[in-house]
């Protein structure tokens, strides 16, 4: 789907003009919806889809008090809980607000694209955010699990040399190969999202299509992404790929 012009007639895209133009409760001016019986896709006044009145200071608290509760029930040495906290609540700030971006309030049976920069860039901090996570607790499973080797940060390798490492160590301890066996359910995940956050990073967007809204029923219709050819809905890669890094924080953590 081609991106639509603006409507005041600037002949830019509608995201790098009248998007930026808010209306005086701060929403933007217009959105181009597929209206029952609009063949030519006219601009219609946008609905009330991006009404956020959390302040952003809230939000933050929000997450990293999260972050601190996890922080104390975990076996991460005091002198790496503000590193923790940081880090996880900045993943999981990203996490829910690219979920926000995607979910929007019901509005008149409209269906329309959800705005591609929001989306863009929500989707690049939740890999940012989520491989710096994956650093830290790699990093940090030494301290955390009382292993005898340092792994380091995840990736592919340092994946299945924690895991080699579990099942040595679990010879004389019993314990890490219970952790091994906690972790080998997460691996498909947590490496489809270190790939996800690698490509996007090397090569460019791995957005294939942006999703489209169904305001009446409040639901994301498409939004793919798409690794090596190979296309995943959207929505469910980026729940079942945050389910599983907060898992995986749990368990190299000892929490």
């Amino acid at each position: 789907m081609a991106l639509p012009l603006c409507p005041c007639g600037s002949e830019k895209l509608y995201e790098e003009c009248c998007y930026k133009k808010k209306d005086p409760s701060g929403k933007p001016l217009f959105f181009r919806g597929a209206m029952s019986g609009d063949e030519k896709g006219n601009w219609h006044p946008l609905p009330n889809i991006r009404l956020k009145v959390i302040l952003v200071t809230h939000a933050v608290d929000k997450h990293r008090d999260f972050a601190q509760e996890l922080a104390i029930k975990s076996n991460l040495p005091e002198k790496y809980h503000k590193d923790f906290v940081n880090d996880y609540g900045l993943f999981y700030q990203s996490y829910e607000h690219l979920l926000e971006s995607l979910e929007k309030p019901s509005g008149g049976g409209v269906s329309f694209q959800t705005d591609s920069i929001e989306v863009r860039k929500y989707w690049r901090d939740f890999l940012f955010n989520g491989r710096v996570m994956l650093d830290f607790v790699g990093l940090h499973s030494k301290e955390a699990l009382g292993l005898t080797q340092k792994i380091g940060g995840l990736n592919k390798k340092k994946f299945a040399l924690l895991l080699t490492f579990l099942e040595k160590q679990g010879a004389t301890d019993k314990r890490f190969l219970g952790v091994k066996v906690k972790l080998e359910p997460l691996k498909t995940d947590v490496l489809r999202f270190i790939d996800f956050r690698d490509r996007e990073k090397t090569s460019g967007n791995t957005i294939a299509e942006f999703p489209v809204i169904d305001s009446e029923y409040g639901i994301v219709e498409g939004g793919k992404i798409s690794l090596n050819g190979v296309g995943f809905n959207m929505v469910e890669f980026v729940k079942s790929s945050y389910n599983s890094i907060y898992k995986l924080t749990l368990i190299l953590l000892g929490i």
